[in-house]
């Protein structure tokens, strides 16, 4: 079992540094590699020069690495494949149980719905307001809204800390419907929260909190703020969505995170949304 890094080009550490903590919590070794598309780098009629473009892309990968992540190759890109799809074979064919990828900009931005449908275990993202902090010990804010999709970040997050001494705050942030009275909603996100934690053994819950959200605030800027108060460095949620719009592969709510959070954020694809390579 491994995290895998997919890791742009030029910048190497960004994403390992946002990884490293949940490695070292989880006894993992952190791996990286580095998409490379041999068609555009050699001609494809001259095996030969594809072979050396691929050897000499590998020692270029290698002698960049941070300290602290092991190469494992490059992930090549097949004639007409997708950019987000060689990462998700890499991290298949290593038994990754965790595949964390850069989505602050470009394609990592636009590609990430796909990704995380695609990968068979969770996504670790940062987006375009990532901020590198001071290490801290690993404590994930796992957000639901009280929906059977929303609460398949229980499982995720069972299957990827198996059991290691990470601390779990649940949270809901209640914002009633229309007509709806606020306390009603409290309580059945309580309720949600409540079967969520049942629904994560192993799993070291720490606290369940149902944050009602402030005039004007969405749930993306409840979900930082309460991350902050708690000293989370991960947020966590199921993503939902068939649509090719990343507001809609990912879910709003996610789609905001990912453009909005400082902290990376760890996404669960819910059962029968995965849609393999």
């Amino acid at each position: 079992m491994t995290i895998l890094c997919a890791l742009p080009l030029p910048d190497l550490h960004a994403l390992p540094a946002a990884a490293r903590p949940l490695a070292t919590a989880l006894g993992l070794p952190l791996l990286g590699t580095a998409v490379f598309d041999p068609a555009a780098s050699a001609d494809p009629a001259r095996p030969a020069a594809l072979v050396a473009a691929i050897r000499a892309a590998a020692e270029d990968l290698e002698a960049m690495l941070p300290a602290g992540v092991a190469s494992v190759g490059l992930a090549l890109r097949l004639y007409g494949e997708p950019e987000w799809a060689p990462p998700v074979r890499r991290a298949i064919e290593l038994d990754a149980r965790l595949l964390a990828v850069d989505s602050r900009e470009g394609p990592g931005l636009s590609s990430l719905g796909e990704t995380v449908r695609a990968a068979p275990v969770p996504v670790l993202a940062i987006g375009p307001r990532y901020s590198p902090a001071d290490e801290a010990p690993v404590r994930v804010l796992a957000l639901t809204d009280g929906s059977p999709t929303a609460a398949a970040v229980g499982p995720g997050l069972a299957g990827l800390l198996q059991g290691a001494a990470v601390p779990v705050e649940l949270l809901a942030v209640a914002v009633p419907a229309l007509g709806e009275a606020p306390r009603e909603r409290e309580l059945e996100l309580a309720n949600a929260l409540e079967e969520l934690e049942a629904a994560m053994p192993g799993v070291q819950v720490v606290h369940r909190r149902v944050e009602p959200a402030r005039s004007f605030e969405s749930v993306a800027a409840a979900a930082i703020r309460v991350a902050r108060e708690s000293a989370a460095t991960h947020i966590a949620l199921s993503t939902h969505g068939r649509g090719r719009a990343l507001r809609f592969l990912l879910g709003s709510v996610a789609d905001a995170l990912v453009r909005s959070s400082p902290l990376p954020l760890l996404l669960v694809a819910p059962p029968g949304e995965h849609s393999g390579v």
